[in-house]
């Protein structure tokens, strides 16, 4: 039987910090795409034509890497929550209901605790 120990709270929280970093580099490939393209009208040629096509292979290559995080980043979100909904589930298997102790006499009803 396989065994696992998972800190549900952590996997959420490196999710919120993932993204945070996604962002931010999303911001940077923006600002270097930015600075690419205005090199296109700068020069002209073989060599400026070889560029172009650099920067579009870049680009898709780029796209599919911000895919593939976007992917990660949903699935650590998820698996965070899965983790943090069973170990819910399965605290409330073994929560004890306990009783009040009887007004008059203070004693605990026979029945305490019941297991839900």
């Amino acid at each position: 039987m396989p065994r696992y120990q998972v800190d549900s709270e952590l996997v959420l929280s490196t999710t919120t910090t993932a993204r945070a970093t996604l962002g931010r580099i999303q911001a940077e490939v923006a600002a270097l795409l930015g600075q690419l393209t205005g090199l296109e009208g700068s020069w002209t040629g073989q060599a400026a034509a070889a560029f172009q096509a650099a920067v579009t292979d870049w680009r898709a290559t780029q796209h599919q890497v911000a895919q593939s995080a976007e992917s990660l980043g949903q699935a650590l979100n998820q698996a965070g929550q899965q983790y943090a909904e069973i170990e819910q589930a399965n605290a409330r298997l073994f929560a004890r209901e306990w009783r009040a102790p009887d007004a008059k006499t203070g004693r605990l009803p026979e029945e305490t605790p019941c297991w839900r």
